[in-house]
């Protein structure tokens, strides 16, 4: 895998990462979670990161309060994405799911990784062929700094810059993260939900946003062995 496949790459762990953050934060008492409010979170000091990085890192972590369903677009180089790629993240009380569809020319590969409570799942699905599911390893709610630093890891120590902007007509809380191996600008709304996450070669851009939640969605595909 070559670098820029490994950049493109961990944008999709990041994603899948906020998800299981959205998931383990069910069990903390932060009031009710459908309720939209008007003001930004307060930001939460967070090792390595002040002003605008901290903000930027307690909107993505404090849209595990919130129900929604979220389509994203996926724009950029189809040699390093490996064809077209789409993604969509559900998330509720408790529960939060990301699914993938790859296409490239006659091949199409879907994946979806699920966490419920304590318990986490990986599936895939290639072509018209049956879905497997794996167990996943799930932080304890009480400790789940491991995860939310796969996602400040990409914060610290860089500059981040805040603006105001509009994304698909929504409005955005937009962020320059100068910097690294390569700058990245990431848009959320007050809740946090991610609306657009763009590198140079990347870009993933909220296409639909839905406040209500099956919880069939979060049933795994297949048994998870």
């Amino acid at each position: 895998m070559n670098t820029r496949q490994r950049l493109f790459n961990r944008w999709v762990i990041i994603l899948v990462a906020l998800a299981v953050i959205a998931s383990l934060a069910a069990t903390i008492p932060w009031g009710t979670s459908d309720k939209k409010h008007s003001t930004l979170p307060t930001p939460v000091p967070t090792a390595g990161l002040e002003g605008s990085g901290a903000q930027l890192a307690t909107l993505l972590t404090s849209a595990r309060k919130h129900t929604f369903h979220a389509r994203y677009a996926v724009r950029g180089d189809k040699a390093l994405i490996g064809g077209t790629l789409s993604l969509e993240w559900w998330n509720k009380n408790g529960h939060s799911r990301v699914d993938t569809t790859r296409t490239s020319g006659s091949d199409v590969v879907r994946t979806a990784s699920l966490v419920n409570g304590s318990d986490g799942a990986s599936c895939q699905q290639i072509g018209s062929g049956a879905w497997s599911c794996s167990k996943i390893s799930v932080p304890n709610p009480g400790d789940p700094s491991g995860i939310i630093a796969s996602v400040t890891s990409q914060l610290a120590g860089r500059p981040v810059t805040q603006s105001n902007a509009k994304v698909g007509g929504r409005s955005a809380l937009c962020f320059h993260v100068g910097g690294g191996t390569e700058p990245i600008d990431v848009c959320t709304n007050s809740d946090g939900v991610l609306l657009r996450n763009s590198s140079s070669q990347v870009t993933y851009e909220l296409t639909t946003l839905e406040t209500t939640v099956s919880d069939s969605i979060f049933t795994p595909p297949a048994t998870v062995r």
